[in-house]
């Protein structure tokens, strides 16, 4: 019987970071950070009385919340970083002046 109930433990603790996770990808694609702000209290709330619910102790409940907000954080920066890796392109200089790779593209446009 202990093997089941620590089974189902760690069944819940996955889901809730997997669910966090999820969370805070489709965060990212659609809001911006401040959304995090509002996310967050709602996530460890809803951990919390999932994890109470399922006779969680305190430090493993606790444990457990810090994980679903870091997750959905990181997934936060990663989502939105796919989104906008396009835009900060690697090639730019930081004194204003195009790159190599710009400057060929004007130069074609102008012949």
């Amino acid at each position: 019987m202990f093997g089941l109930s620590s089974e189902l433990n760690l069944t819940i603790a996955s889901v809730l970071i997997v669910a966090s996770g999820l969370v805070g990808i489709a965060t990212g694609y659609v809001f911006r950070i401040w959304a995090l702000v509002l996310i967050s209290p709602i996530i460890a709330i809803l951990s919390a009385f999932v994890l109470r619910a399922y006779g969680f102790g305190m430090l493993a409940g606790v444990t457990v919340i810090a994980a679903c907000l870091a997750v959905c954080q990181l997934a936060y920066f990663a989502a939105t970083y796919l989104l906008h890796a396009r835009e900060a392109s690697p090639h730019e200089e930081v004194d204003g002046q195009p790159g190599e790779i710009s400057e060929q593209k004007i130069r074609s446009q102008h012949k």
